[in-house]
């Protein structure tokens, strides 16, 4: 374990506590609507997405927000991009700030991915930790001191970028908790800086954000910051939806499809 600690000078964080829930990983526990642990199972084959014949695929130097309420499934979502990924030799960074990497490394296991035994380039970049969790000790991991140490964190992803080698996909759970602990303005800028340079130097880096704990200037700002958007949310039955909102510069079905619970996991990226 690596701890990246930087004073921020560029980023002036402050708190700022207004309009978001308090303690995400204790309000947003790791289960589906029916408190079971579940997994979305890939059956699209290796050639991309199938939304009633629309195939989309995620570039290599791409960026997406994926957005949902709490519970609704985007923990599992990235597993399985990770799963994925590192299945076809590909090299992945997972930015932790809700979840120790050991918690994630523990459910991850559940749901197929066993982070300790990739065979290929796999790190953590974990600023949960600092708050007193247990290190990581089985998974290379870079720590970084603080929730608002936004320079620290970036520095740890270029970090990362440079030990994985470019290009590598980095999965960031989840930008929402970044919001307890500086003001939408500097994480405004950190969200554009850092993905401007890793679509331009690093790879492809998709952030998971909590629907419904942010105000809509903030998450139409990074909707607007971002290259697509994918969506899940919950029916009015308590089942599972998800669609493309939109990505640029792919053709894509964006109507809402269902989420079967043993079916086919109707997204997922592909080099």
């Amino acid at each position: 374990m690596e701890t990246i600690n930087s004073a921020g000078k560029g980023w002036k964080p402050r708190r700022d506590r207004r309009g978001i829930l308090p303690t995400p990983s204790a309000l947003f526990p790791y289960q589906n609507w029916n408190g079971e642990q579940t997994s979305f199972n890939h059956g699209v084959g290796s050639t991309g997405v199938d939304l009633q014949g629309t195939v989309a695929e995620f570039p290599e130097h791409y960026s997406i927000l994926v957005s949902g309420p709490p519970g609704v499934g985007k923990f599992e979502y990235f597993i399985d991009l990770a799963r994925l990924w590192l299945s076809r030799g590909e090299r992945v960074a997972f930015v932790t700030l809700d979840l120790s990497p050991k918690e994630i490394r523990e459910r991850g296991q559940i749901l197929g991915l066993d982070a300790a035994n990739t065979g290929q380039p796999f790190l953590f970049i974990d600023c949960f930790s600092a708050q007193g969790a247990p290190p990581e000790t089985q998974v290379r991991t870079l720590t970084v001191s603080s929730y608002s140490n936004l320079e620290g964190l970036s520095m740890a992803i270029q970090k990362a970028a440079q030990e994985l080698g470019p290009p590598v996909r980095i999965l960031f759970y989840t930008i929402s908790t970044l919001f307890l602990h500086n003001s939408p303005q500097a994480i405004a800028k950190f969200f554009q800086i850092v993905t401007s340079r890793v679509k331009t130097t690093m790879g492809f880096v998709a952030y998971a954000v909590h629907d419904g704990v942010h105000e809509t200037t903030t998450m139409n700002l990074l909707r607007s910051l971002s290259d697509g958007v994918i969506e899940l949310r919950f029916t009015e039955q308590m089942g599972r939806e998800m669609r493309p909102h939109h990505l640029r510069g792919l053709k894509v079905d964006t109507q809402w499809r269902p989420i079967p619970e043993t079916n086919a996991l109707v997204l997922t990226g592909v080099a």
